[in-house]
This record gives C-alpha cells, sequence and structure tokens, in this order.
C-alpha cells in the first residue's frame, strides 16, 4: 500500500454516505445564501476561500509547537515561551470556525466520493480544535494537548490537500480549454448558422476545446463547454436572457455563468469561466477562445 492508497482510502468508504448526506443537508439549510453563500466561495478571488483561511489556524498551532520545542530544549525559558504559546493556540481556536464554515459551504455541491474524503477531513480538524481548546484550560498537559492537536491538524490539512489536488475539489475544470483551443488569435470555423438550434444551447468544437452556442435568430454567443466547478457540459444546462444578458446554468449544481464576460453570477463555482468571442460570415459561425476575465 502507497501513501496515495491511503489518502484515497476514504473516498471508497461507502458507510460515511448517511453521515455525508446529513451533513449536506444541515450546512445547506444552516448556511447563508445569495452574496454571503458566494463570498463563502470565494468567488471575488476567483479562487475557493477555504484553503486560504486555512493557513491562519495551520500556521498559529505550528508556532506554537515551535515555540514549546524551543520550550524543551531550553527549559530556562519555558514559562516566558508557554504564554505567547498558548496566545497561539487560542488563535488557532478562534479561527476554526470561520474556516470550517467557507469549507462546509464547498462541500455542499463536492461528489459523493469527495464528501467522504471532507468528512474524514472535517473529524481530523475537529479533534485538533478539541485537543487545541483543552490545552487553553490545561496546566500540567497544555504542552502535550497543543502538539497533539497540531499533529492531527497536520494530517487533516494532508489530507484537505489530497482532496484539492488529487479530487479536483475547488480546482477550476475549465482552464486547460484555454489551451486545447489554440492561441486565441485565429478565428475558427466551427459551422454553419443554419445548423444551430434556434434559442437552445447547442456543443460545437474549436480543437479540443467543447463550446457551449447560443443562437438567436442571427446572433449567435458561445461559452466554453465545461464548467469549472466540476467539469459538467453546460449545453446540458438552461439559458435564459438575450444578448449580452445571455446567461446559461450548470445542470449539475446550479452555477450560472455571463456569456458576455464569463462571470460566475450565482451557485457554487468560484472561477469565471474561459469567454468565446464569434463572428457570423456568409453563413458561417466563427469562433476564438479567451481568457477567463479578471474577478
Amino acid at each position: 500500500m502507497t501513501l496515495v492508497d491511503v489518502f484515497d482510502a476514504p473516498s471508497r468508504w461507502t458507510a460515511l454516505d448517511p453521515v455525508a448526506a446529513r451533513a449536506k443537508e444541515l450546512a445547506d439549510r444552516l448556511l447563508p445564501g445569495g452574496r454571503v453563500r458566494g463570498l463563502l466561495h470565494g468567488r471575488p478571488a476567483g479562487h475557493p476561500l477555504h484553503p486560504a483561511m486555512a493557513q491562519l489556524p495551520i500556521g498559529t498551532s505550528v508556532s506554537a509547537l515551535l515555540l514549546d520545542t524551543v520550550a524543551v530544549l531550553l527549559p530556562g525559558r519555558s514559562s516566558a515561551l508557554g504564554l505567547p504559546a498558548r496566545g497561539l493556540a487560542a488563535v488557532s481556536v478562534a479561527s476554526v470556525a470561520p474556516t470550517a464554515i467557507a469549507g462546509w459551504a464547498d462541500y455542499v455541491d463536492l461528489h459523493p466520493d469527495q464528501q467522504r474524503t471532507a468528512v474524514v477531513h472535517a473529524g481530523g480538524n475537529a479533534v485538533a480544535a478539541t485537543l487545541w481548546t483543552l490545552s487553553l484550560f490545561s496546566r500540567r498537559r497544555a504542552r502535550l494537548l497543543r502538539t497533539a492537536g497540531t499533529v492531527v491538524a497536520g494530517a487533516a490539512g494532508a489530507l484537505g490537500g489530497h482532496l484539492a489536488y488529487r479530487w479536483a475539489a475547488g480546482a477550476n475544470h475549465a482552464e486547460h480549454l484555454v489551451h486545447l483551443a489554440g492561441d486565441g488569435k485565429e478565428f475558427t470555423d466551427i459551422g454553419a448558422l443554419a445548423d444551430l438550434p434556434e434559442d437552445g444551447p447547442a456543443q460545437r468544437w474549436i480543437g479540443d476545446a467543447p463550446l457551449c452556442v447560443v443562437r438567436t435568430g442571427g446572433d449567435v454567443r458561445a461559452i466554453t463547454d465545461t464548467c469549472t466547478h466540476l467539469g459538467a457540459a453546460l449545453h446540458y444546462g438552461e439559458v435564459s436572457g438575450s444578448g449580452r444578458d445571455t446567461v446559461v446554468t450548470c445542470p449539475w449544481h446550479g452555477s450560472s455563468f455571463s456569456f458576455a464576460d464569463g462571470r460566475v453570477l450565482s451557485g457554487p463555482a468560484s472561477s469565471p469561466q474561459p469567454t468565446v468571442e464569434t463572428r457570423v460570415a456568409d453563413g458561417r459561425v466563427l469562433a476564438r477562445v479567451q481568457g477567463p476575465p479578471l474577478p
């Protein structure tokens, strides 16, 4: 068994599904929606908020661990270092709740296998927070409790990193389309205007990059077809509005994107969608993929 197998294991623990489903239900019910939910997803930054917030409890707990290590190596400084170590542990405890809230906002719209891993990740963090909290009320075992909490948090954090990178929870699933579509300098013929359905999304291609294309009369608008959130095909979604106000809503988790500039309008997506410039010439539709806009 390799380390990869160890980190992958929670994704296969189907016994966690009832717990994961209950956690999803509670988080969806208790967390605020609208702009607040968008902020928790990290939409203003264009990437998830939770990993960035996790730096505070991890950083302060590791700093406390370093002070405790120095105190062991230099017994004469033990009492002087105890107070700042305790203060750092208190900051760790205080920062756990807002960090967890941002994580649970993302958790709601993950796939079941990702949610199983996320539940284990969250459980480890809960144990770490409990140990840090107990260290604040213990004099004889404070150092031991802080150290144990930091070790557990490190393991939970490693699993969270595996969830983000190995299982692509929170990753931008459409960034590669810009590269698959070429350099974006030249327009590509993606088909006849007459072949596109009226007022309904259709899939077309630039090289290996899929597009979601909508035609209204002689007006054609397009956006990259792979949802930035978890990779669903947007041309299976619902299109609303017209002109520059045309919007597509992802069929999986309800993220809505503007055809005009790719911005996320609602839903769990945090990264904007790469946009597509279109032209119609001699009855043919020409398109080229552009990079995502600034958030």
